[in-house]
């Protein structure tokens, strides 16, 4: 304001400064002043020609010079301009100095003028060339569009200028537009206020070079901006100086006519329209009012980009051709000051004059036009004219009327023109941005509403929510509020931007997530990814990119931020803290005392920036919108960014040490922004550790990548492996519980875990390694690497003969690679060594720090190795204790447990227990850990098929067998496949039965699978005696196979099933004295007590024998 007071003092007009100041007159507006402004601030008119004149030389170069507050470097999106006088150099070898001077004036000033008109800024002057910008300090959701209507305006007033010298002066102008940083550029004693960094500046003032004189020329970077606002020209690639890459160049010839600016900026770019149904049948049933003769207005609200002009655009289109005729008026942010402008350009359009018109053309469409509606031309015409600016020449009389008679008349002839197409047929009028409608015109419109009443009108407004539309609660007014679109409808139109392209899921969820329902942002964002080429399939997934804020967007968001500069800081300190932050956090954060803090608050939250809940200091807020948070804390410099951070992350370790404890993955993010790599990694290592307490593998993976990622990144020092180590083991087992043993992800994180421990002899910390390696060959279902795996982890454990975790974990390895065998007596004698030295240590805490779930584990192996030995109580008693024991409570010691477990009970052939079924299948879809959803969903299929519910069961056991092939799990591969094969031959599918158990037995061979044996070829035999022709001798041999296999694995409980086969197939094909050949001599090495289903269907077998061999005997 002191440069004002002091420039009315220069001119003697101090006596206004008080006045100027009062209405918030500084020198950002005042060259924008109009005659209008000076009437209503009450400047006389001789004052005012004066002032007026001082301000047309009062050059943009004066307004650099001038003392204003420093502006803090942003990084902001900006459409860059440059002009360059043509020619000026010949010019200057013409012209006397002080004419060429003169010329710069005027040039300069002229320019300057255009310039801030549309509330650009003169970066500076470059001898005859002129670099400004548009969309800082404030930025507008169509600064692209502003600089090409600054550039054509230019070049117009340039072409118009007056000089001394009678040379003709011409300008040529480029634009582009990119990310830079813009503000006060302070290097020892030397200042540029607002300079300016980027690749646009550069662009822009390199492109000028091609331009031809009196033509502006766009980067490809604008151009995608402007949609169909103009007429442009490509001129093809263009090799630029400095620039590598030839640059899409285009020339713009002119403003495109178009009824609806969402028509011009958007429908190029628009995709489809979802949901609303509510809405559009709302509007629709005003509709029919309207056209029975009571005129309805609906006034459609909502904020930018929410879908106002695609909901008028739909109600458009569904109204039958032909049948009504439609007004469209459009208010533009560029004549807010200019009456009745969406009235005069909408009776341009429909007139269809044009600019190159002679007068008479333009009265003559003007006359045609206005008769469609009313039978007063000649009255009505000359009202119009002026409205127009036609001059009306001798055709019509002067109007002879006061200004106020003349505005009274016109309102009454506009009105009267579309009442007179009502009558005609009804009428469709759409007023759209009614937030940008000039105060002339929002009058006339009150009239208009009450007119409408007793005609077949129907007016649709839409506006965004600061304008308040004084026609609501009108009986003939509706309102109608459009509300952000729901997570099915943002789904749905993101699949229609993406035709039919399917976009991975956690994708689609960060769209979803990030678009907060707004379509504009859905589409926008959606289709910066589509057309980006950062959607690249990689070995048939798409490995997902960071996304950046659509350049589309940029401005528009930006432009809500810079409405509120005084408080954009503390929305910025917000965003830094996150999407939602608490008014405790802010304010230990921001340093400001609750006063200030409050009403800024109160500032963003009243523009609808942020959400509240609750009252201030126990407030807590959000973002409305992620897409505005990320503008914020985008428009910081890196460098603020991470002091920032580490403020906020110093903050919450230090006054909020409760959240810090509860969350530290939020304190690990802040320090890691802050570039604090080794306050970070403890961070990150504390959240994934308590992730894994949690069995919340998915997050537990993503925190301590997290810490992987940055130790990566530190240097080597002594003591840091230890760390590292014990940090990679940890990642190891958050992957093994998400994606399983085999996953290529835990594999690689093991071997990653061994080279770390390539210098540790210490059997603790190499446990949990040789486990994870051990269980991934295990579960890949191999044995030749298991067995290689088994002979170090043995030879470590020769190596220290004191550590029990090394006797166990070489005992369990080694036992259960020759359970996998098929060699179950030294099975046996490993696992019960393994268990035994854990029963006899005197200290469990030796077995915690090496992370094993043990005895468990060897608990539910040994089950599966005694119970086939014969030991079916101890094996049954095992099997149980593993699964009830008490300290199991992680997901998935303990969905291990429960696999294991209904594994035990199929092997038995006993009735599964669903209810531990579905508890693992739960657990496992609970927390994320695929691999025990396939397991989990084979054992439920099971589980339903032996209770009886055969198809179903079946059907759920065929997609668990999938499932674990997709997760590569190949452990116990012939029991799954061979439960599937008797399945199916019990639905009557008995060749596809035998088809698995064949390809089960070929493939024992190459894997070295053969602890199921017996059992393959016992159920071979079994299929084929019940083929529709029985092979009964392949059944026979089949068997023999089976009890072969057995004696040599002392198995003798496959050995009692495959002889209670073979005695059956004996006792069914005549051959009754042989089956107890085969079955008693088995039989009897089972004591009569034992519980097993097999003993009595033998004793019932031996029995029914004898008296069938004796009845003959006694007849």
């Amino acid at each position: 304001m002191q440069q004002i007071a002091e420039w009315l003092e220069k001119l003697g007009l101090g006596q206004y400064a008080l006045r100027f100041a009062e209405n918030g007159i500084d020198v950002d507006v005042f060259p924008e002043l109009t005659d209008e402004d000076f009437d209503r601030l009450g400047v006389l008119l001789g004052h005012r020609r004066k002032m007026l004149r001082a301000i047309a030389d009062f050059t943009q170069a004066e307004l650099i010079a001038a003392p204003v507050s420093p502006h803090d470097a942003e990084r902001r999106h900006l459409t860059v301009m440059f002009c360059d006088l043509v020619g000026s150099t010949a010019l200057s070898a013409r012209l006397d100095p002080e004419d060429m001077w003169e010329v710069i004036r005027a040039y300069r000033a002229a320019c300057a003028r255009v310039i801030a008109t549309y509330d650009g800024v003169v970066a500076r002057f470059i001898g005859d060339g002129i670099l400004a910008y548009f969309g800082y300090p404030r930025a507008h959701e169509d600064d692209a569009e502003r600089a090409v209507r600054a550039g054509l305006d230019v070049i117009t007033a340039i072409g118009g200028l007056e000089i001394r010298a009678n040379e003709g002066v011409a300008v040529r102008v480029a634009i582009a537009s990119g990310l830079v940083v813009v503000g006060d550029l302070v290097s020892g004693g030397a200042s540029e206020e607002q300079a300016l960094v980027g690749d646009a500046p550069n662009i822009a003032a390199r492109l000028q070079g091609l331009a031809e004189p009196g033509v502006v020329v766009v980067a490809a970077s604008t151009r995608r901006l402007l949609g169909n606002l103009f007429t442009l020209r490509n001129l093809g690639r263009r090799e630029v100086k400095g620039i590598a890459e030839p640059i899409a160049v285009w020339a713009v010839e002119g403003e495109l006519a178009s009824e609806s600016r969402f028509e011009a900026v958007r429908t190029a770019r628009s995709i489809g329209f979802v949901g609303r149904k509510a809405e559009i049948e709302f509007a629709l049933s005003r509709q029919q009012l309207a056209w029975q003769g009571q005129g309805q207005a609906v006034l459609i609200s909502g904020e930018a980009g929410i879908g106002k002009s695609r909901i008028v655009a739909m109600l458009s289109d569904s109204l039958p051709p032909g049948t009504h005729r439609r007004v469209r008026y459009q208010c533009s942010p560029y004549h807010t000051n200019s009456a009745l402008h969406p009235f005069a350009a909408q009776l341009e359009r429909a007139a269809a004059i044009r600019s190159e018109d002679l007068p008479e053309q333009k009265l003559d469409k003007l006359e045609a036009m206005l008769a469609l509606g009313t039978q007063q031309v000649a009255s009505v015409t000359p009202l119009i004219a002026a409205l127009l600016s036609i001059p009306t020449g001798d055709r019509y009389p002067p109007l002879g009327m006061s200004p106020a008679q003349q505005r009274r008349q016109t309102f009454a002839a506009l009105l009267d023109q579309l009442e007179g197409l009502a009558r005609q047929q009804p009428v469709l009028v759409v007023c759209e941005d009614m937030h940008w409608a000039d105060a002339t015109s929002l009058e006339l419109l009150d009239l208009a509403v009450d007119r409408i009443r007793g005609l077949p009108i129907l007016m649709l407004m839409t506006f965004r929510p600061e304008f308040e539309p004084p026609w609501a609660g009108l009986a003939n007014v509706s309102l109608l509020r459009l509300d952000r679109l729901d997570r099915q409808d943002t789904r749905a139109l993101i699949e229609q931007v993406t035709v039919g392209r399917l976009l991975p899921g956690e994708m689609m969820t960060q769209i979803i997530e990030r678009t907060d329902g707004v379509p504009l942002f859905v589409e926008e964002l959606t289709k910066m990814i589509m057309e980006s080429g950062l959607l690249v399939e990689n070995a048939g997934r798409y490995p997902l990119p960071p996304l950046a804020i659509p350049a589309t967007l940029q401005d528009s968001l930006m432009a809500r931020l810079d409405r509120l500069a005084p408080v954009k800081e503390v929305a910025q300190i917000g965003a830094a803290i996150g999407r939602e932050f608490s008014y405790a956090l802010l304010r230990s954060v921001a340093g400001r005392d609750d006063l200030t803090l409050g009403a800024a608050l109160a500032q963003l939250e009243e523009a609808e920036l942020l959400l509240r809940r609750g009252t201030p200091p126990d407030a807590s807020y959000s973002f409305k919108h992620a897409l505005v948070q990320e503008a914020a804390y985008e428009s910081l410099l890196k460098s603020r960014r991470q002091l920032l951070h580490k403020h906020i992350g110093d903050v919450l370790r230090d006054k909020f040490a409760e959240i810090a404890e509860i969350e530290p993955e939020v304190v690990a993010y802040h320090f890691t922004e802050a570039g604090l790599g080794d306050t970070a990694l403890a961070w990150w290592r504390k959240a994934g550790q308590q992730a894994l307490k949690r069995s919340a593998y998915c997050e537990a993976i993503a925190h301590l990548g997290k810490a992987v990622a940055i130790a990566d990144e530190l240097p080597d020092e002594p003591g840091r492996m230890i760390g590292r180590l014990h940090l990679q083991i940890a990642y190891g087992r958050a992957l093994r519980g998400s994606l399983g043993h085999s996953a290529p992800e835990t594999v690689a994180a093991w071997t990653r875990a061994r080279h770390f421990a390539s210098d540790i002899d210490d059997p603790i910390e190499l446990a949990p390694i040789q486990s994870g390696l051990f269980n991934a060959c295990l579960t890949h279902g191999e044995l030749a690497p298991m067995r290689e795996l088994e002979e170090a982890i043995m030879g470590a454990a020769e190596r220290h003969p004191e550590s029990p975790v090394a006797t166990i974990v070489a005992r369990w390895s080694s036992g259960v690679t020759a359970w996998f065998a098929g060699d179950y007596l030294t099975a046996r004698i490993h696992l019960e060594q393994a268990f035994a030295a854990y029963t006899t240590e005197p200290d469990p805490a030796t077995f915690k720090a090496s992370t094993l779930d043990l005895p468990f584990v060897i608990m539910r192996f040994l089950a599966l190795v005694l119970w086939p030995l014969g030991e079916i109580d101890r094996a049954r008693e095992l099997a149980g204790a593993a699964v009830s024991v008490a300290g199991e409570q992680r997901a998935l010691a303990r969905a291990n447990a429960l696999v294991h477990k209904a594994v035990f009970d199929g092997l038995c052939g006993s009735r599964l227990r669903q209810t531990e079924t579905i508890l693992a299948l739960g657990l496992a879809q609970d927390h994320t850990m695929p691999l025990y959803v396939a397991a989990g969903t084979y054992l439920n299929g099971l589980a339903k098929w032996r209770a009886g519910d055969r198809a179903a069961g079946l059907a759920e056991m065929q997609r668990g067998w999938t499932l674990l092939h997709e997760n590569d799990c190949y452990l116990c591969e012939p029991f799954w496949g061979l439960q599937i094969a008797v399945a199916s031959a019990e639905a009557g599918h008995v060749k596809a039965g035998l088809d698995i158990i064949n390809e089960l037995i070929d493939a024992t061979e190459q894997s070295g699978q053969h602890w199921l044996d017996a059992e393959l070829y016992r159920v071979q035999g079994e299929l084929l005696s019940r083929r529709e022709t029985p092979d009964i001798s392949g059944a026979e041999d089949a068997y023999h196979r089976a009890l072969q296999i057995a004696r040599r694995q002392q198995t003798k409980t496959f050995e009692l099933r495959s002889a209670l086969g073979l005695a059956r197939l004996y006792a069914g094909n005549g051959r009754v004295d042989a089956g107890p050949e085969v079955l008693a001599p088995v039989r009897a090495r089972f004591d009569a007590g034992q519980d097993l289903a097999e003993i009595k269907d033998a004793d019932e077998v031996l029995n029914q024998t004898d008296w069938l061999v004796r009845r003959p005997r006694a007849s």
